[in-house]
Parts: C-alpha cells; structure tokens; sequence
C-alpha cells in the first residue's frame, strides 16, 4: 500500500524533511516499510508547494509503527501546518497529535488495506 504523507510549506521545507527524517530514523517503522521522500509538487500559490512523503506499507504493523510515529513526532513540536495522509482517493488531515487523529490515521490506513 502506498502512503503520501504531506504538507503544504509555503516557502520553507523545514517542517515535512524534519518528519521525513523522525519517520526515516524509526526502527520499527523502517523494518515493514520503506519511506522516501518524493519532489515538490507546486500548488496554486506562487511561493505554495506541497512536499510530500510517501511510505511503501507491505505489513499491517506498520500502520500503527506509522501512527505511532507521527504523533510521537508531533507531541514533541510547536504548532506546525496541518499533515495530510492519503492513501489511493480517500484521505485524513490532522493538526496534531492527539488520540482522535491517531485514531483517525489508522482507520483510513485500515480500510484502505482491507480492500
């Protein structure tokens, strides 16, 4: 399953390379997927680009090393811009940590690998 993990920057990418690097530096996650980080995608706005993320998930563990992951990540942040995870057509934004996003992130990645 192919996960894209993004955020839009506006005119810093400081925010999306250090959650690549946070994703990229945990054992769990990195032992049942393999992330990367994909080009820039420019979006309406001239300064705007969406910097993406994507995870190659082969296991249902690593859904929630992913989840895991992120919230540990985004506990440990001041307030930075919304994430959002997609996963074929269906998606989720969440703006922090909190158990309802975390619960959020795994039932999309849930119900799009059981179809």
């Amino acid at each position: 399953m192919r996960v894209q993990v993004s955020i839009e920057t506006g005119d810093s990418g400081t925010v999306i390379t250090d959650l690549y690097r946070w994703l990229r530096q945990d054992d769990q996650l990195r032992r049942h997927a393999e992330v990367r980080l994909l080009p820039p995608r420019q979006t309406g706005g001239f300064m705007n680009a969406v910097e993406i993320i994507e995870l190659v998930v082969g296991q249902g563990v690593a859904v929630a090393n992913f989840a895991v992951a992120y919230a540990v990540w985004r506990q440990g942040r001041a307030a930075t811009a919304p994430v959002t995870i997609t996963v074929g057509e269906a998606s989720v934004t969440v703006t922090d940590g909190s158990e309802e996003a975390i619960r959020r992130i795994v039932d999309l990645l849930q119900s799009e690998r059981d179809r």
